[in-house]
């Protein structure tokens, strides 16, 4: 394998499950973290997490479905698709624990794989989590993945990055974003659409279940992201028996991967706190 440099993170094969999930896992550790990427994104989107994690834990990333080389959801998914992709994976790899970090409709599937399959999550960060929007805000979200869907393309992508991107300018933050751009291109436009109009539609979806969740949660956030606020983390947090928020000054939506400096080492202190209060998971 080829070494990627400073971080000695190599080139790793990608795998598959038998129901066509592309997945990669990396190190060998006793404990595994999963990490769930965002609408239009794919697996390797996490790349800055893989090189802060990997000589900690295994780390596994996938591309859920209709992104990266996964295969489509159902015309009309539901939230319980993406679950159920994810607790195959966990049986794949023969995973009974698992911490677990998820992006934006990533963080949507983790709380609800978390709901759904609570003594397979150890401790759980939903980043940038939308939360009980407003019926205008919903009407927006919704109003975009339809003309994806009836148009077969993804529109406005620079309205998108200016949005994940809020006053990323410097040399390294534009390739970083460049990158993203190509990604966003890239993209299945049924696969975004249908997951986007879930997303669109599924903010709610937590109502009256937080106080469910056994794991300790983490819910982290930028006080830039328009649609992911502070006070929607805030509110999850309260509601939610072992659960914590954090809202990062100055960070939008993207903030885990162009700005992971700050974002890894607050997930990682969360994770070793998580640790020690709950030895024996």
């Amino acid at each position: 394998m080829r070494d990627l440099g400073k971080h000695n993170l190599k080139v790793v094969s990608t795998f598959y499950t038998k129901d066509g999930t592309a997945f990669k896992t990396y190190g060998d550790k006793a404990s595994s973290l999963i990490f769930i990427h965002g609408v239009g994104m794919r697996g390797d989107v996490w790349t800055p997490q893989v090189e802060y994690f990997s000589n900690d834990y295994q780390v596994i990333t996938y591309d859920f479905l209709g992104h990266g080389e996964s295969p489509l959801p159902p015309e009309e998914p539901i939230l319980d698709d993406y679950v159920e992709q994810l607790n195959n994976l966990l049986k794949h790899l023969d995973l009974s624990l698992i911490s677990l970090v998820g992006h934006s409709m990533g963080a949507l599937i983790s709380v609800a794989f978390a709901l759904r399959y609570p003594d397979k999550v150890k401790a759980l960060v939903p980043i940038n989590i939308a939360f009980n929007r407003s019926e205008e805000a919903q009407k927006g979200v919704l109003n975009r993945a339809n003309q994806i869907l009836q148009t077969n393309k993804i529109l406005n992508i620079e309205q998108t990055l200016e949005r994940w991107f809020k006053n990323k300018t410097s040399a390294d933050d534009l390739k970083k974003i460049d990158k993203v751009r190509k990604w966003l291109a890239d993209a299945s436009p049924q696969g975004y659409g249908r997951a986007y109009r879930l997303f669109a539609l599924s903010d709610k979806v937590f109502l009256n279940k937080l106080s469910r969740l056994r794991p300790p949660v983490l819910y982290l956030t930028g006080d830039e992201d328009p649609n992911s606020t502070s006070a929607m983390s805030q509110q999850m947090a309260k509601e939610t028996p072992n659960g914590s928020s954090n809202s990062l000054i100055g960070e939008a939506h993207m903030m885990s991967y162009i700005t992971s400096d700050k974002v890894n080492p607050i997930i990682k202190q969360f994770f070793m706190d998580s640790e020690k209060e709950n030895p024996d998971e």
